[in-house]
């Protein structure tokens, strides 16, 4: 995929443009986030954070070029390297950005390429730890959609006034993902606890409404995808019928029904308030719908966070929930609590099934500071309290064991810069 991007790009430039290549102007930055988490329990937290500590949740490192070919024709690319997002043993090099950019005016800008998607706040500078004052982006808010990346074309127009400034953005693309689960007990397909990952592809079309000055930015979106994997029925449900292997009742199984595609549609809001003293309030939300068997997809989440500027600290701190949809949080109960009515043998599958509806039901509180050591670095640290209630599919649950009604600690410093 990044071959054919990036080999895309180049001939959408030459032959769009026509330029010399002597006549390009090229300037490069780099960017990256040494990070590290611990917790004070043995389970995983967002696939890496234990009582033993990890460097993987947040290191980052990664790097951009940039050619402008005229005042109105230019070309990014942008590249990193960070935890695999289809395994969670390995590192994985990637391409993040990879578009041409037309400005016909100051007022339109059209891109065409792989971009990165306005969803959030935050999200088009999600890796470039330098560019906001949290450790780490309330995962609660910022994991609600899918994917944030597609290749296809994004239109902007912006419309400049006296107090604010307007951009009404549309885009529409295709992306290749992938959707992580984790069996406490084993996988769908061995008897061995773990996470395992399934390719899913995208289509997503959206529209972005922004407004903002030098102290206040306000968004809202409306994002419609559709997912599907090729050659498989996706959206089945669960059956109670006989036990895989055995005339026993008593057992849920996947449906076999389902659908070629299913649609998501996704509703965001974001706003970021500059308030006197050098205070700032910011708050997101965001809220998502998906029927499948992972029904705890459709869930919303949101979180109010206020910062002061003191000099080269910024203090602050954050409250955020998650939660999926009552109905999601039911199936998961029923599924789950079945473990228990069935016969051993059948125990650990009824629970990978629990597993796989991925609720989610949780709570966080932060306090945290951010410390500018130069123009360009920043030293962060942060302590959080994560809050489980009926279940919380960002923790992996010991065998056996649940991943609701627990209470993390989690401490993280970090040093993000950009060059």
């Amino acid at each position: 995929m990044p071959n054919r991007v990036l080999g895309g790009v180049a001939a959408f430039v030459l032959l769009a443009h026509g330029a010399p290549v002597l006549a390009v102007d090229l300037t490069w930055s780099g960017f990256g986030t040494f990070g590290y988490a611990q917790s004070d329990q043995p389970v995983n937290y967002q696939r890496f954070i234990d009582e033993k500590g990890t460097f993987k949740r947040d290191s980052i490192l990664g790097a951009q070029i940039d050619a402008r070919f005229s005042q109105q024709w230019g070309a990014t690319v942008q590249a990193k390297a960070a935890p695999s997002d289809h395994s969670d043993a390995q590192w994985q090099a990637s391409v993040a950005w990879a578009f041409v950019s037309w400005r016909p005016s100051d007022d339109w800008l059209i891109r065409a390429g792989k971009l990165r998607l306005p969803f959030m706040l935050n999200t088009e500078n999600a890796d470039v730890g330098a560019t906001y004052d949290f450790v780490r982006l309330p995962l609660e808010v910022y994991s609600i959609a899918p994917t944030t990346d597609v290749v296809g074309v994004s239109i902007s127009k912006t419309w400049f006034g006296e107090q604010l400034d307007w951009t009404a953005e549309g885009y529409s693309g295709k992306a290749s993902t992938y959707w992580r689960y984790y069996g406490r007990d084993r996988t769908v397909d061995t008897t061995s606890p773990g996470s395992w990952f399934l390719p899913v592809d995208m289509k997503s079309t959206g529209l972005v409404l922004t407004a903002r000055n030098l102290e206040h930015v306000f968004r809202v979106g409306y994002h419609e995808g559709e997912a599907s994997r090729p050659g498989v029925k996706t959206g089945a449900g669960f059956d109670l019928g006989t036990c895989p292997g055995a005339p026993v009742q008593g057992c849920y199984n996947l449906s076999s029904g389902g659908l070629d595609s299913m649609r998501v549609p996704i509703l965001t809001l974001g706003a970021s308030v500059t308030l006197p003293e050098s205070f700032k309030l910011t708050g997101e939300f965001g809220k998502a719908r998906i029927e499948s068997a992972s029904r705890g997809l459709s869930r919303w989440g949101a979180y109010l966070a206020i910062s002061k500027r003191m000099g080269a600290w910024t203090p602050y701190a954050y409250y955020a929930k998650v939660k999926s949809s009552g109905e999601a949080l039911d199936l998961y109960q029923r599924v789950n609590a079945n473990a228990s009515a069935v016969p051993a043998p059948w125990r650990g599958y009824q629970r990978v099934l629990a597993d796989i509806t991925v609720p989610y039901d949780q709570t966080t509180l932060a306090l945290g500071t951010s410390f500018w050591v130069t123009a360009k670095s920043v030293l962060k640290a942060e302590w959080s309290r994560i809050d489980t209630q009926v279940a919380s599919s960002f923790v992996d649950a010991p065998v056996g064991g649940e991943s609701g009604n627990r209470h993390i600690d989690v401490f993280s410093l970090s040093y993000s810069f950009t060059f």
